[in-house]
């Protein structure tokens, strides 16, 4: 029943997206042959390939550093006071506010937008693994002092495997920021990818192929999200949660 109705909700959407098409709105058949026709060209498995690979580095990058900073950060609460006011600072601005210094570091192509990503995600994770490790029940920790574990067991031994779920379960957002954000990032200074194709379409006022990849966009971002769902559910059949 439960997919019925999904499937009546999209199927109600296409009927009132193809009873407004007209000049400006193309319409479900032409975004359909748009689609098909980068598909034939080679101009869209160019973008989704280009655009999977600068995903893929700037989600590690971003979740790797973000992890490393909150693991010592949650490890040295004093340490982590210090760099609060900074961390205050930086959280709340946008990545794209941050579009014009990056170009003019990085210049175009993949690098800004490996660092849009890396920045997105960096905030995000970095409060969730500083959480993850000052959740760890203190009975744990102090279980391990008194069977003599030093602490480098305690944080090998204990700390860390006792927030890795909390950790998995943030790459999960962590990765669905990193796929909106690696858009914008393609639509400022990459010369490929999904992003570069839909500004590229529209220079041209193909507005039914701006449409087309921004469907794409959306079906592999559900495809991300399934699969770090699947990633957090084996994750918590390992660990027990």
């Amino acid at each position: 029943m439960k997919y019925l109705f999904q499937i009546l909700v999209l199927a109600l959407a296409l009927l009132i997206w193809q009873a407004f098409s007209g000049d400006l709105v193309p319409s479900v058949k032409e975004v359909i042959g748009a689609f098909f026709e980068l598909a034939k060209s080679g101009k869209l498995l160019l973008g989704v390939t280009d655009s999977l690979i600068r995903y893929v580095i700037g989600l590690l990058v971003g979740s790797i550093v973000a992890v490393l900073v909150g693991l010592i950060f949650g490890l040295f609460p004093k340490f982590a006071n210090a760099f609060e006011p900074l961390i205050g600072l930086l959280r709340p601005i946008s990545p794209i506010a941050w579009i014009p210094l990056i170009v003019l570091a990085f210049g175009i192509g993949d690098k800004p937008t490996i660092f849009i990503i890396a920045y997105a995600i960096f905030f995000p994770m970095l409060l969730l693994t500083i959480n993850a490790v000052k959740s760890v029940p203190n009975e744990l920790v102090l279980a391990a002092r008194g069977f003599g574990a030093s602490k480098m067991q305690i944080i090998t031994g204990v700390i860390m495997p006792a927030s890795l779920f909390s950790i998995i379960s943030g790459l999960k957002l962590a990765a669905s920021l990193a796929w909106i954000n690696l858009v914008v990032g393609e639509m400022v200074g990459a010369q490929s990818g999904l992003g570069y194709l839909i500004i590229d379409a529209r220079n041209q006022l193909r507005i039914d192929s701006v449409m087309a990849v921004i469907f794409v966009i959306g079906v592999i971002g559900i495809v991300i999200n399934f699969i770090f769902s699947l990633i957090e559910r084996y994750a918590g059949e390992r660990l027990g949660r």
